[in-house]
């Protein structure tokens, strides 16, 4: 099996993944970035959640999120307020080809679509490689940006993901009790 080495291996293509992948390529660390599908920002583009919340906040508009912003009023110049549930909105393959136009830019990014993780390399409580069907890649800093924590359940590292109940962070909205997801 063909095995690839760098400095940073995020699994994962969605919001989260597609934003560490870019910010550490941009510090200069070789990076590899590998998604299932061919498209990258998660909800932002693919899921067509193109009516994000939280973005009439100042503090928001800064980083990846303020850049992926203005990227927007940029390439769709009949603007963004087409919306009633945001206050802005705007067509998901102009959000995704910004995100694959950023990846494109970086000489320190390598991008490898269309792959799911199989089987994770660990010594003691580190990750230090991800096997996919065709490649292995080796990497001194391991993210899994996957949605479930696919990473993590692969080198049995014990781990929950949902959302907290209300009596861990007192947040209103949290649910009270365990819920079937």
């Amino acid at each position: 099996m063909h095995v690839l080495t760098t400095d940073v291996l995020i699994v994962g293509g969605g919001t989260g993944g597609t934003a560490a992948a870019l910010q550490a390529a941009r510090q200069g660390a070789q990076t590899i970035l590998v998604s299932e599908f061919s498209w990258l920002g998660g909800m932002l583009t693919s899921a067509g959640v193109t009516a994000p919340d939280g973005n009439e906040l100042a503090a928001f508009q800064t980083g990846i999120w303020g850049e992926f912003l203005r990227e927007l009023e940029r390439r769709q110049p009949e603007g963004l307020n087409h919306g009633w549930v945001s206050f802005f909105t705007y067509d998901s393959r102009v959000g995704a080809q910004i995100f694959a136009d950023w990846v494109k830019e970086l000489p320190t990014l390598q991008w490898i679509a269309g792959y799911v993780p199989l089987e994770v390399s660990r010594e003691t409580d580190r990750i230090t490689g991800v096997s996919f069907s065709d490649f292995t890649v080796q990497a001194k800093i391991i993210i899994d940006g996957t949605e479930l924590g696919d990473l993590l359940e692969l080198a049995a590292i014990p781990h929950r993901w949902g959302w907290e109940l209300q009596s861990t962070w007192h947040e209103p909205s949290a649910p009270i009790a365990p819920t079937p997801l």
